[in-house]
């Protein structure tokens, strides 16, 4: 999914570049109804994606932290109730 990210920024900058006339090579490349606007709300959309993923893979990695963390105390609790009835 990087890649997509990086890929459409590529293609927004380079779009950019042909619309303000620095790049003349691009000028005579036309693709209908694929404009910069198009273009960077493509960036924008898939840039966000990329984001709630990251925040997902690391819900669920603090969620794994946090389980064995508490996997961890309750085997101190009841080695402590072990040690204390003993």
């Amino acid at each position: 999914m990087i890649w997509w990210v990086l890929w459409l920024a590529v293609v927004t900058v380079l779009s950019y570049l042909a619309d303000a006339g620095v790049v003349t090579v691009l000028q005579e490349i036309r693709v209908p109804y694929l404009n910069g606007s198009v273009i960077s709300v493509l960036l924008l959309m898939s840039t966000l994606g990329l984001l709630f993923r990251v925040q997902g893979r690391k819900k669920t990695g603090e969620k794994e932290m946090l389980n064995a963390r508490i996997s961890e105390l309750e085997q101190q609790l009841a080695s402590k109730k072990a040690n204390t009835r003993a």
